[in-house]
């Protein structure tokens, strides 16, 4: 059986991007990963990021980007898989990024999108990962809905914070003043792209081109005008084009500087 994957090259002149967060292990992809990340290639989407979110993730991440070239992955505990967190888990998640070290802590944060159930938790696990991101210096991948306020006063309250970039960016104009001061970077994917998000549209024009990363978020948030329900890295082009519109900048300087802010902010990121 021939490998698609192994067969696509860059085309010449075509731009590169990184797709910073995307699940690629969802079960989605089982029938046709190969197809997809070919697909995505001829995109010019030539690395990606596999978000390990929680402990029955984990080692799947790792096996996965160990199969595919140019793809990394990062391992966390989202806000939904607070409850399981406990000691245990604790030094499971050190000693797994021991072994294999991954380019992110992530993703991590808080959600209450469902109302505010175990806050405590959520905020103890938060910290937890923060910290880790600093012992193992490498950045946190922050996850946040219907959790802004309390986000920023977690990070406001800390000595230090690891890098940070805020996965799916849809933050208020306090938060994108914290985000400036602090050099954070910021996800920007299909929600940007969506008719009713003139809010977002009005914070990603405050943020200087340098703290902007690409992320699809697949098989989630599919961007306005993607055909397909399920999303796929290869839509980081639409994405790209979206934010070169908003900025009236080429889509080449999108593809060039978000690739130069993912291979700083991701040091461990694989060669394209």
């Amino acid at each position: 059986m021939i490998d698609r994957e192994a067969l696509v090259e860059d085309a010449p002149g075509t731009p590169s991007f990184v797709d910073t967060h995307c699940h690629l292990d969802d079960e989605s992809f089982d029938a046709d990963l190969p197809d997809v990340l070919a697909r995505s290639r001829e995109a010019g989407v030539r690395r990606w990021i596999n978000v390990g979110f929680g402990p029955d993730r984990w080692r799947g991440a790792i096996d996965l980007a160990a199969r595919h070239p140019g793809m990394a992955f990062m391992l966390g505990v989202h806000p939904s898989e607070a409850e399981a967190w406990n000691t245990r888990v604790h030094q499971d998640l050190r000693q797994f990024m021991i072994q294999s070290p991954p380019v992110s802590v992530g993703e991590v944060g808080l959600d209450f999108y469902r109302g505010e159930t175990n806050v405590d938790q959520q905020v103890r696990v938060f910290n937890a990962m923060l910290d880790l991101a600093i012992e193992h210096d490498i950045p946190a991948t922050i996850h946040m809905r219907s959790s802004e306020s309390l986000i920023l006063d977690v990070l406001q309250s800390r000595t230090t914070v690891p890098p940070l970039v805020f996965h799916s960016f849809d933050g208020r104009e306090a938060l994108t003043d914290w985000i400036l001061a602090n050099g954070a970077c910021v996800g920007v994917g299909g929600l940007a792209t969506r008719t009713k998000s003139h809010d977002l549209q009005r914070e990603l024009k405050r943020i200087p081109l340098d703290q902007i990363v690409l992320e699809t978020d697949s098989p989630y948030l599919v961007p306005n005008g993607f055909k397909h329900r399920r999303n796929t890295p290869e839509s980081i082009t639409r994405i790209a084009a979206f934010l070169a519109g908003l900025r009236e900048v080429a889509v080449a300087d999108i593809a060039a500087q978000t690739t130069r802010n993912a291979e700083r902010l991701f040091e461990r990121l694989p060669p394209a």
